[in-house]
């Protein structure tokens, strides 16, 4: 349903009351008029009841009227007649209980016999108005009755020009009040409607729509004022959430990357315990040296799953893992036991190495961060390619540089110039075309290499292998002499 305006609401109340009122006062003065009138044209007929026959014409001049002397007689003005208020002389008629004129006075008779003969049959002393005349009927004796009569042609007039003159004054009033009204209501409302359109702009998500103060009423600034830090709240209450929201995105995505770097960690040292222990129970470390070898490395497997799981309870529990230990690397070594555990996690891969000898590839840093970015490009190459191509595991010394570059050689499909930078993004999957044996990976592996490298500031990069493939490299800063002694 369509509701009114404020204008609407304010003008038709008070424009309603203010006619109805102006009609009653205009009834009132009206009646009031015709009362007034009425009793002057009452008393002029009364005077004029006091002319004596005498005055009158008969009309029979055998009718048998007397001639008494009245009382008193009226006043008579410079015509002979009396001297009356309306423009009008008064009709005065003789006539007999049957109605029959025998008499009469002051102008032409007005009225028809069957008139008269109604006016006969009245009470005397009986005032009354009938074919447009006041008439006064009164007694003259046992067999005759007088009717005096005056026009209301000037009575009517006059009526008429109240009347008129009171309908156009209403209008006028009527009109003038309307007007000043609507203009009042206009600028009471004005502030209201300016401050609804606000509001329905908010409500349909402008939010930064502001809320003006109000130049009218007090009320109407108090409105607007509560409005305007309401909308504030509001602002901030939904700031407030939004933030909430963007946090609990944030929280869930660094939860998911969190779950997904942990299963990616653990999923190395266990890969290897399980690979030693299947060569085990293959029967395939039957020689002392090789049964030493495997228990050694599935100690140090087993040392850092420890290290893992212990810095992620502490994690959860304190919200910040162990302190990295920081020592010398020699990567030479480090590599040697990368390629035994590649060997042992793919059996059927042919995985090579050209490794310096001991102590001649020393960096500082974290010796399980680097065995497991090593591991990670190993896997990388090892899952990516056909299991007929050859891996190779190199580490080279450039003292020139004063670094140590371990490169791990594959001859697969390779990758694309497009996809060099990608790769190194967390969850990314490469090109389909790279053959993929396992297809449960996460997409970290890269991710998490390039992380290890930064944090023992060297740098991490892919190009193309020589008659096709992928070279992935691993470069690091040499240790200072400080550190490798």
């Amino acid at each position: 349903m369509r509701r009114l305006s404020l204008r609407w609401m304010l003008l038709i109340p008070i424009v309603t009351t203010i006619t109805v009122g102006f009609i009653a006062f205009a009834c009132f003065v009206d009646a009031s008029e015709r009362s007034q009138r009425l009793d002057e044209i009452d008393r002029e007929l009364s005077r004029a009841e006091l002319t004596p026959l005498s005055a009158f014409v008969p009309i029979d001049p055998n009718a048998p009227l007397e001639q008494d002397d009245p009382v008193s007689t009226p006043p008579l003005g410079p015509t002979g007649a009396a001297e009356l208020s309306d423009d009008a002389l008064p009709v005065q008629l003789v006539v007999t209980s049957g109605g029959e004129l025998l008499a009469q006075r002051g102008g032409t008779n007005p009225f028809s016999t069957e008139t008269l003969t109604q006016l006969a049959t009245e009470p005397f002393g009986s005032t009354l108005s009938t074919d447009g005349y006041r008439v006064l009927v009164s007694p003259e004796n046992d067999e005759l009755t007088r009717i005096t009569a005056l026009s209301l042609s000037s009575f009517d007039s006059a009526i008429m020009s109240l009347r008129q003159r009171l309908l156009v004054g209403g209008i006028v009033i009527v009109m003038l009040e309307a007007t000043i009204v609507w203009g009042v209501a206009g600028r009471l409302s004005r502030p209201l409607t300016e401050t609804t359109a606000a509001v329905s702009r908010i409500a349909a998500g402008e939010l930064d729509t502001v809320i003006k103060p109000s130049n009218g009423s007090r009320e109407t600034a108090e409105l607007t004022a509560d409005l305007g830090r309401m909308v504030d709240h509001l602002r901030t209450a939904i700031a407030a959430r939004e933030q909430s929201t963007s946090d609990a995105t944030q929280a869930r995505d660094d939860m998911r990357r969190l779950l997904a770097d942990v299963s990616h960690e653990i999923r190395t040292p266990l890969t290897a315990l399980k690979g030693y222990a299947d060569l085990y129970a293959q029967g395939m470390l039957s020689g002392s040296e090789a049964l030493d070898r495997a228990m050694s490395r599935v100690g140090d497997e087993s040392i850092r799953l420890n290290e893992l799981v212990t810095s992620m309870m502490r994690l959860a529990r304190d919200g910040s893992p162990l302190p990295v230990e920081q020592k010398c690397v020699d990567l030479a070594v480090l590599s040697r036991n990368v390629v035994d555990d590649l060997r042992v996690a793919f059996p059927s891969r042919n995985i090579e190495s050209q490794l310096p000898p001991a102590h001649t590839a020393l960096v500082t840093g974290n010796p399980n961060r680097l065995h497991q970015a090593m591991l990670n490009l190993g896997g990388n190459a090892c899952t990516h390619t056909a299991v007929d191509s050859v891996i190779l595991i190199a580490v080279k010394q450039d003292q020139d540089a004063e670094t140590v570059t371990v490169s791990v050689v594959d001859h697969g499909p390779g990758v694309d110039v497009g996809e060099r930078n990608k790769i190194f993004l967390p969850f990314y999957r490469s090109d389909p075309s790279r053959t993929r044996v396992h297809h449960d990976g996460t997409g970290l592996g890269l991710a998490v290499t390039q992380q290890i490298a930064a944090e023992h500031q060297g740098s991490v990069t892919v190009h193309e292998t020589p008659g096709g493939g992928a070279t992935f490299e691993l470069e690091l800063p040499l240790a200072k002499a400080s550190h490798a002694h």
